[in-house]
């Protein structure tokens, strides 16, 4: 299970860009023990350790390309990905995601305190959030859009910024670039899932729990993002300076409070649950050798992190 990773979405006028940041990586098992599919990814200690050589790297790139005030970047906890700093003519969305809630929100207190943003919750808990300078940030990413400038201090950023530099030294491709079956198919465990009968039932049966409670969702997911209640939020917050889109509303909280409440009334997760690891299981059968390069490619990875820590040590 892969603990909360943000995805960026970068948006501008004219295009859309997005970044995944591959730090993420299993976390601690839910209450429904861990998915199938999750033997085939990347273990945490081992996550923990390409991120630190990642960053190990980038900070060595960064020095290299004349940002000498970075030479002491403390990366303990490890940085998350550069967000683009605001002002710089670009929106940026980010979302996040995690198999901790796969299924949505499940715990009412959490729901209570955190809506459905549990999983930035959790991101931020792990990865520290830094400012960077425009330089900084188009150095580390090669995140490019319109005029930006394609040097910095007279040298030119690697493709891929310093972090896909490192990441080429690390995998030997930059992750994003490279299809990972354990993604691929976890998404379309889900897909299947979704139409699986056992799956509808247990849909209809928390969505009848929710209208009992006064909100009228046929599934999970459209309570999870539901843009008539963000509309609202956003009309009646958008004169309010200090709004904040990163906190939940007192309706999101609500719903989600309802939310999670009917699914352990119904069973949902259990249910679920069931349906995803048969899924799974099937998918895995059929897709073993690439799963199996997947899981020889991350222990690749691991060892020549390890090398490079042990070399700078």
């Amino acid at each position: 299970m892969r603990r909360a990773a943000a995805l960026l979405l970068v948006l501008t006028s004219a295009l859309a860009l997005a970044a995944c940041d591959r730090q993420a990586g299993p976390a601690s098992p839910g209450d429904r023990g861990r998915l199938p599919l999750a033997e085939y990814d990347m273990p945490e200690d081992d996550v923990r350790v390409v991120g630190t050589a990642r960053w190990t790297l980038a900070k060595e790139c960064m020095v290299r390309l004349g940002f000498d005030r970075l030479r002491d970047l403390d990366i303990d906890p490890l940085p998350g990905w550069p967000r683009r700093p605001a002002g710089t003519g670009v929106v940026s969305l980010v979302v996040y995601a995690s198999d901790d809630f796969r299924y949505g929100v499940q715990d009412p207190e959490q729901a209570a305190r955190y809506g459905y943003q549990a999983a930035r919750v959790d991101y931020e808990r792990h990865y520290r959030e830094k400012k960077w300078t425009l330089p900084e940030y188009l150095a580390l990413t090669g995140e490019f859009v319109g005029d930006d400038p394609k040097s910095v201090h007279g040298h030119l950023v690697p493709k891929r910024g310093c972090l896909g530099e490192a990441d080429r030294a690390i995998h030997g491709t930059v992750p994003q670039d490279r299809k990972d079956p354990v993604l691929d198919l976890g998404a379309e465990s889900l897909e299947q899932g979704k139409r699986d009968r056992a799956w509808k039932k247990a849909d209809r049966a928390w969505s009848a729990c929710m209208r009992r409670a006064g909100h009228r969702y046929a599934t999970p997911t459209d309570a999870a993002s539901d843009p008539d209640r963000d509309r609202e939020e956003l009309e009646e917050n958008l004169t309010d300076p200090e709004y904040d889109l990163n906190q939940p509303s007192a309706a999101e909280k609500k719903t989600a409070t309802a939310d999670a409440r009917c699914k352990r009334r119904t069973g949902y997760v259990r249910t679920v649950h069931a349906v995803d690891v048969r899924i799974q299981n099937k998918l895995i059968a059929s897709n073993r050798a690439k799963l199996e390069d997947q899981r020889r490619w991350n222990r690749d990875a691991a060892r020549r992190a390890r090398d490079i820590l042990a070399d700078r040590s």
